[in-house]
């Protein structure tokens, strides 16, 4: 039987033309709601199945069907193959900006920023509408290009779009990252102005407010947090560290007992628990729980920092000098590590090593008052009584320059008179400082951070180190 089509002469009217269109059109797009039914349902074998079969019998036109086929490897893990469906997509609509978007996602989820982000810049240049998702995900973009200015743009621009969660935690980041605290403290309260329920922006906001010295605003957003979340490690840790600070020890070991019910690998608490029995001169308990943290990181120079003053508290100055130069070649940079230093080869009665290790320290902080009594102590020890003159007198400068009056200070003034008296002319002797002298150096010796309360941060509230 022939085909009753070719009983039409070739020059068939537009209506027959134009009506045959719409047939395939319909006939490509039969079955794009069954397979989205089959996805949304979880029937992905069928819907992979049917895939096939419209991928086959429409030429491989269905941009739907690779659309869809794209989203499925996606969420299987399979990125090169979904970022291949969505190409194909991409192909067959080059205009559509879903497409590109689906694109540039998998090139940001496979780390290749620069490609993701000239992707993005495409789709905002199609795009009809301003897109939030645009603008957030090309500030993810740039920001792992470590292109800071057009990061905070695009994050700028995505939270004035869209009032989201998401949004306002990539541009805290940002400014985080910038070192605009002042700036990310005002995001974070219009944060949790608009999303009074979020967790994420109650703690962050409690984290930059402590970090800027606002105690008070930081207690209050992260008990708001424990209010909705008791359970929320963070802010647990956080408000831990915060009573810990104010030497408040048995109520900050009720926070992180709790917390480390919920988190029981956790280095900074393991570091922040040692140093609260630290600051109750119960060193074995400091130096077990040290030592836990330090076995899940072995390489924090904070905890080996803190290990060594345990260890001299218990006067195993020997061990104490191991974790200190452990922690000096992690490092070599940091003052106080090499002020540490000086104090345990003090306790190995070595004056002239450790006044090393004190010049050492000096070099890197000239101006800390702390560090240069000390200094001036190490050289009077190491009999160098014109380089302890020199340093007792940088350190009356440095107090003159406006040092708070902390007892810290307080503390190392009282001993500067009393080294200053042994440094006159009729009063100098061979030997070293007497020992009622040298029984104080620990205590004023120790500096902002050697303080018990003070010379462990939560890992969140400084980054990369407990």
């Amino acid at each position: 039987m022939m085909n009753g089509k070719q009983f039409f002469p070739k020059t068939a009217d537009k209506n027959h033309s134009s009506s045959e269109m719409v047939n395939n059109f319909q006939s490509l797009e039969r079955y794009n709601w069954l397979m989205h039914m089959f996805h949304v349902n979880g029937e992905i074998d069928r819907c992979k199945e049917l895939i096939k079969k419209e991928i086959a019998r429409s030429n491989g036109k269905n941009e739907v069907a690779f659309y869809k086929q794209g989203e499925i490897l996606k969420e299987e893990g399979k990125l090169q193959e979904a970022l291949e469906s969505f190409q194909t997509c991409l192909k067959l609509n080059p205009e559509s900006v879903d497409n590109m978007k689906e694109v540039a996602k998998c090139l940001l989820e496979m780390k290749r920023y620069k490609l993701a982000a000239d992707v993005y810049l495409q789709a905002e240049r199609n795009s009809k509408s301003s897109d939030w998702q645009i603008y957030f995900y090309s500030a993810q973009c740039h920001l792992k290009l470590g292109d800071i200015p057009k990061a905070k743009a695009y994050a700028q621009k995505a939270v004035q779009m869209e009032k989201d969660e998401m949004c306002y935690a990539l541009l805290l980041k940002v400014l985080t990252q910038e070192g605009d605290l002042k700036a990310a403290i005002a995001v974070s309260d219009s944060a949790v102005m608009s999303c009074p329920d979020s967790i994420n922006l109650l703690t962050e906001s409690g984290l930059l407010n402590l970090k800027a010295g606002q105690t008070q605003q930081a207690f209050e957003r992260l008990s708001a947090t424990l209010a909705l979340e008791p359970t929320c490690v963070k802010a647990l840790l956080a408000l831990g560290y915060v009573t810990q600070k104010h030497e408040e020890y048995d109520v900050a070991l009720s926070k992180y007992k709790m917390a480390v019910n919920y988190e029981p690998d956790s280095v900074a608490l393991w570091n922040n628990i040692g140093m609260c029995f630290y600051g109750k001169q119960k060193y074995v308990a400091a130096i077990s729980c040290l030592k836990k943290a330090l076995w899940a990181q072995p390489l924090n120079w904070r905890i080996l920092y803190n290990l060594s003053m345990a260890h001299l508290a218990t006067k195993q100055p020997a061990s104490a000098f191991n974790y200190a130069c452990a922690a000096v070649n992690l490092r070599p940079n940091v003052a106080d590590c090499f002020a540490l230093l000086a104090y345990t080869l003090m306790e190995l009665h070595d004056p002239y090593n450790a006044s090393l290790a004190m010049q050492q320290a000096v070099q890197r902080s000239p101006s800390d008052p702390i560090l240069l009594i000390n200094a001036a102590i190490c050289y009077f020890d190491a009999g160098e009584r014109d380089k302890a003159t020199e340093m007792l007198a940088k350190f009356e400068n440095a107090v003159e320059a406006g040092t708070e009056g902390t007892q810290e200070i307080i503390d190392a003034l009282n001993l500067a008179e009393r080294l200053s008296s042994r440094l006159k002319p009729e009063k100098l002797r061979t030997g070293s400082v007497e020992a009622g002298m040298a029984d104080d150096k620990p205590a004023s010796g120790n500096s902002r951070e050697n303080n018990p309360g003070k010379a462990a941060l939560p890992r969140e509230l400084q980054e990369d180190e407990v």
